[in-house]
């Protein structure tokens, strides 16, 4: 009989995403404060992070199954 998988299992693909969802929040509140203003630079890089963060996420998540 297979036991159900607990949480820890995905505890590192989860903490990628969450790192992920918080990079794409600052994304999203540099655009939306000085969309003029800003360097397109850093809200690029902010942009970049969190996709690649949430890619590795996702691939831990998958491997973890």
């Amino acid at each position: 009989m297979k036991h159900p998988a607990s949480l820890s299992r995905y505890a590192l693909g989860l903490w990628f995403l969450g790192l992920s969802a918080l990079g794409f929040l600052r994304w999203w509140l540099m655009i939306g404060r000085d969309a003029a203003s800003t360097r397109p630079t850093d809200a690029m890089l902010w942009l970049v992070g969190s996709i690649v963060m949430a890619a590795i996420g996702l691939l831990a998540l998958w491997r973890s199954r």
